[in-house]
C-alpha cells in the first residue's frame, strides 16, 4: 500500500510518471497485486481492469516464464525497468503519445526507486 500511496502523490502532484507498484510483483502474492491494480484502475486511471490485466499477465509471466536469479542486482534492475518501460510504452501508445522526455522521466525516476528498493527488499525477493 505504501507504493500505491507514493504513486498517487507523485502522479497527482508532480509532472513525473511513477510505477512503483510494479515492484510488488517480486515479493507479494497475486491477490495483493490484483487488489492494488484495481485500486489504481479506479482511483488514478478511471479505466476499469486495464492495470489489473497488465498485472495478471506480468505476474504469471514472471512466475512461470522468467526464471532468473532476481538476487543479482543487474538482473533485478533490468527486469523491473523492462516491465515498467513496457507498461509505460503500451499505455502511452494506447492513450497518448510517446515522447523522449516521458521515456527519460520514466526510466530515471523509476530506475532510482528500483535500485533503492533492491537494497531494501533483497531478503524478500522470491
Amino acid at each position: 500500500m505504501f507504493y500505491l500511496f507514493l504513486d498517487l502523490i507523485i502522479y497527482n502532484y508532480t509532472p513525473y510518471l511513477s510505477y512503483f507498484f510494479l515492484v510488488n510483483l517480486n515479493n507479494k502474492s497475486y491477490i495483493y497485486n490484483i487488489s492494488i491494480a484495481l485500486l489504481i484502475d479506479f482511483l488514478i486511471l478511471h479505466i476499469p481492469l486495464l492495470t489489473a490485466l497488465w498485472v495478471t499477465i506480468l505476474y504469471f509471466l514472471k512466475k512461470y516464464l522468467f526464471k532468473f536469479n532476481y538476487h543479482n542486482f543487474y538482473i533485478y534492475v533490468c527486469f523491473n525497468l523492462g516491465i515498467i518501460f513496457l507498461y509505460y510504452l503500451v499505455n502511452s501508445l494506447l492513450f497518448s503519445s510517446v515522447t523522449i522526455i516521458g521515456i527519460l522521466n520514466v526510466l530515471i525516476i523509476n530506475g532510482v526507486f528500483v535500485a533503492i528498493s533492491y537494497k531494501r527488499l533483497a531478503l524478500d525477493i522470491k
